[in-house]
């Protein structure tokens, strides 16, 4: 009888299912394959005058179990509590990524946040402006977020007081009013000032181009980490083996969301003091932290 069945044998006799008892031995003896029991011969019935010819049956030494290279782990052993872990943080690491791509609050004005920046987009808010001027405030804004503003200006605004539209339009139609003005007056000096204004506020419709792109790259990655962890932890194969790299994928993408944050803070212009930063930066720097994290756990489950 070769170790490896004498191991299997002992671990039947303990009462472990055959199919588990199987899996055990296998991982310490490769290829092995339990043998059929044979079943014992009928004992063959002996002359009652022959009482003390029969020979002893001598029984089999039990095999010592302690031999095994090492214990296997008990049937009821604990849940991976690290690898739901994970799987829970690149969970949320998806969701608040996804929230802070589509949030319009990265930036937000300093004293009544009736202005916020998203990463590409602007949205204006005139219920802060007194009611006589609300409309006002409205058909400007609009006529200023347009893309066409000449065509904008003949049409009826919106009733909605939220006015939303692209930071670059924005920028745009803010010089072209500012340097209509300075051309009539034949202003040099406000023929400057709105060139700079416009250079500072297109900072953040690049900054926020470049960031914006970044995290959907992050955001791709975040959504295959979280299947690639979840059929580790369940078990699974993907083509590739590719279960086996959500650890790094999660890595990799938590590293190029906290990228995005960084240069969008670096690039971004708060105009003057103007704006503070919004919940939407900050929806995305938890977001790259609970990726990077959920790395961390699968690194310290202890299923392998």
């Amino acid at each position: 009888m070769t170790a490896g069945q004498t191991y299997y044998d002992g671990l039947i006799q303990q009462g472990y299912p055959a199919n588990q008892a199987l899996s055990y031995t296998q991982q310490y003896y490769p290829g092995f394959m339990p043998i059929a029991a044979v079943p014992a011969p009928m004992p063959t019935a002996q002359p009652m005058a022959q009482p003390m010819m029969q020979q002893p049956v001598q029984q089999m030494p039990q095999p010592m179990m302690n031999t095994a290279p090492m214990a296997v782990a008990p049937i009821g052993e604990p849940k991976p509590i690290m690898a739901w872990a994970a799987v829970g943080c690149i969970a949320a690491a998806l969701i608040l990524c996804m929230m802070g791509q589509f949030g319009n609050s990265w930036q937000v004005s300093k004293d009544d946040d009736s202005l916020t920046l998203g990463l590409s987009n602007i949205v204006i808010d005139c219920t802060n402006s007194e009611q006589q001027n609300e409309e006002a405030c409205i058909s400007m804004t609009y006529i200023l977020v347009a893309e066409d503003m000449e065509k904008a200006a003949g049409e009826t605004p919106p009733s909605d007081p939220l006015v939303k539209g692209k930071i670059e339009n924005y920028c745009e139609n803010s010089y072209e009013m500012i340097l209509a003005v300075a051309t009539a007056t034949d202003d040099d000096t406000l023929r400057t000032e709105a060139g700079e204004a416009r250079e500072t506020c297109l900072k953040n419709d690049s900054a926020g181009g470049i960031s914006g792109m970044i995290l959907w790259i992050g955001i791709i990655g975040i959504l295959a980490s979280t299947v690639m962890l979840v059929m580790s932890m369940l078990g699974k194969t993907l083509p590739g083996g590719m279960e086996n790299y959500g650890r790094l994928s999660s890595w990799a993408s938590g590293g190029l969301v906290l990228l995005a944050t960084i240069l969008w803070i670096i690039m971004k212009d708060n105009m003057e003091d103007n704006l503070n930063t919004g919940m939407s930066f900050y929806l995305a720097l938890f977001a790259g932290l609970f990726a990077v994290g959920a790395g961390v756990l699968d690194l310290l489950d202890k299923r392998e």
